[in-house]
């Protein structure tokens, strides 16, 4: 009998701290402090994406090479470890070099760990009952989402008294704190009812093995199909870097009103994870992703109000407005993918746990990138710099424009539900 998951959701909850508060922090050291091009910002952060495309090596390393016979805690030990020493080091560095260097290891580090806490999410999600489909994953979820809930509002107020560097060495005491945690719980006994397959010495396959499976599984329409789907909706190029910068440069948002900004984010992606656990589960793919779909275009377009600046004109403060293109498709690509998660989980053979749910989870990773070089090079073909907001709003309406593409990929999805399907 599958045992209950009490601490699963609270690495969750520290995993959404850990990528959320440096974000902001992050993004001004780079506009900011090192005079960053708005293309050459989004470029740079579509780069940071690339090592969570290749989530599939972390799940086939810490699969085939267990660390001290268990498969999962040492590597988050040792990740959180190599985590505090980068955000030191890049707390002391003012070499633009240096510091994108850093910020790609932490990028890297952080995946690696990430893989591990999915590989026991898998791991628990199999032995759910049919009654309780995608709820661990619901809570999981929910509480990396609570976790960069807090992050986004303390890290823009915390920016309003400390720089960008001091924020990454608080970074690094985040990071500090979850080793110390994971070695006091993971790895004393099995009082902490996680997954233990790390401890079991059942015998496992070999790499290659683990490679042939995967592709094995990915054979099944019900996973590449959906797969390609996400894809094609998520590798629509995105404005959103031009417009953090819009708000930084052009409408001087204060560090605390983006922070607002990311903790109203965040908020409603929490809130859509429980409204999907409770009302859309069995929603099935084809109509529930076309309604994403348009109201991600509908919806895509606001930032054109607040660069027209017609909310002034109306009454309406730019705060109001700012969330723009970013929040809403956050929100509503947080809730579209857990259908496909849920469904990628139960699906997952037993040994290549990690390996498969890491693969699957890339592609949406490398939809990430492709976005990002996507939106890079319209912004640079619009003109759009950090100085020059011109023609700003045909780059927003280009890429809302072109998410709209994704309701011609719509055949590529079941034309039932996870629940007929798993």
């Amino acid at each position: 009998m599958a045992r209950p998951q009490p601490l699963l959701p609270v690495f969750y909850f520290a995993l959404g701290i850990q990528l959320q508060l440096p974000e902001l922090a992050a993004s001004l050291y780079l506009l900011r402090d090192l005079q960053m091009d708005v293309a050459t910002l989004a470029a740079f952060e579509a780069t940071l994406i690339l090592p969570w495309c290749l989530k599939p090596v972390f799940g086939l390393v810490s699969d085939t090479f267990p660390l001290c016979g268990r498969r999962r805690a040492p590597y988050i030990i040792l990740g959180n470890l190599v985590l505090t020493a980068t955000w030191t080091a890049l707390a002391g560095s003012s070499n633009a070099a240096t510091a994108q260097a850093l910020l790609m290891l932490a990028s890297t580090t952080t995946c690696g760990i990430d893989v591990m806490y999915d590989s026991l999410l898998v791991e628990a999600a199999q032995h759910e009952p049919d009654t309780d489909h995608g709820t661990i994953q619901s809570k999981c979820w929910g509480a990396r989402a609570a976790g960069a809930l807090v992050a986004a509002l303390g890290g823009g107020l915390l920016l309003q008294v400390l720089t960008s560097r001091s924020v990454f060495g608080l970074c690094a005491c985040v990071a500090a704190a979850v080793a110390v945690f994971a070695g006091g719980t993971l790895c004393v006994g099995r009082a902490t009812h996680l997954p233990a397959a790390a401890a079991t010495h059942v015998p496992r396959p070999s790499c290659g093995a683990r490679v042939c499976a995967i592709y094995t599984a990915f054979r099944q329409p019900s996973l590449w199909r959906p797969a390609l789907f996400v894809f094609l909706f998520a590798a629509t190029p995105s404005s959103g870097d031009a417009m953090f910068a819009f708000l930084v440069r052009d409408l001087h948002f204060s560090p605390q009103t983006l922070g607002m900004l990311g903790f109203i984010r965040h908020g409603a992606m929490l809130l859509g994870t429980g409204l999907f656990q409770r009302c859309w589960r069995f929603t099935p793919y084809r109509r529930f992703f076309a309604v994403v779909v348009v109201v991600s275009a509908l919806l895509g377009a606001t930032p054109v109000v607040l660069v027209s600046h017609w909310n002034q004109q109306w009454g309406i403060p730019n705060a109001f407005f700012a969330a723009g293109d970013d929040l809403f498709l956050s929100v509503l690509g947080s809730i579209a993918l857990m259908p496909c998660l849920v469904l990628a989980a139960k699906l997952c053979p037993p040994g290549v746990e990690a390996s498969l749910y890491a693969t699957f989870v890339s592609v949406l990773n490398f939809a990430g990138l492709v976005s990002g070089y996507g939106g890079a090079l319209l912004t640079r073909a619009y003109g759009v710099t950090r100085d020059d907001f011109t023609h700003l709003v045909p780059l927003v309406l280009t890429c809302t424009a072109s998410s709209l593409v994704a309701l011609c990929a719509l055949p590529l999805l079941p034309r039932g539900s996870v629940k007929e399907l798993a």
